[in-house]
């Protein structure tokens, strides 16, 4: 009995469902990007692909010929008597898909919209201390209260920025 080699499920399916025969790794890239719809960066789609590539001709599964960006490759009559099962794919928490975080992209517009008017709050208690300087005691108070009030939205809208770029990183597809 004929033990059953596994390979990438992308692969299977573009060199085995699709047939795909004499490709170049450009071809073989937009087509693995038309089916996996997670992968948007088409330089790491290449990459991804090539090493597939790499290893199907270390196992003597595909053929080159022609040189530079004119290679093409070419299954062999030993993949096409392969009996190729695609890869279980391990369940990793980093790979499935991203909990809805929208709610913290509204909350950091919504602090940045407060701290654009509590700037505004302290251009004018600035302009009115300096126009009117007798009013600049009266005033102090409520611009260190403006000053404190954007120090602690500007710490919020930070963080939250913060989290969200970390979590975009998270779900780079490729």
């Amino acid at each position: 009995m004929k033990r059953s080699t596994k390979i990438s499920a992308e692969m299977r399916k573009l060199l085995i469902e699709k047939k795909m025969d004499g490709f170049s790794v450009v071809e073989l890239r937009d087509a693995f990007v038309s089916i996996d719809n997670s992968c948007t960066d088409l330089d790491d789609a290449r990459r991804k692909i090539y090493r597939q590539i790499l290893r199907f001709i270390k196992h003597s599964w595909l053929r080159s010929e022609g040189s530079g960006q004119q290679k093409r490759y070419f299954q062999t009559d030993q993949f096409k008597n392969l009996q190729a099962n695609p890869k279980q794919e391990a369940v990793n928490v980093s790979h499935s898909l991203p909990p809805n975080y929208s709610v913290l992209n509204q909350e950091r517009n919504q602090y940045k919209g407060e701290l654009e008017i509590v700037f505004g709050e302290i251009d004018e208690y600035q302009s009115l201390s300096g126009r009117f300087p007798e009013l600049a005691p009266k005033l102090t108070p409520h611009l260190e209260h403006a000053r404190a009030r954007s120090a602690h939205l500007l710490g919020r809208v930070n963080v939250l920025t913060s989290v969200l770029k970390t979590l975009s990183e998270d779900y780079q597809p490729c």
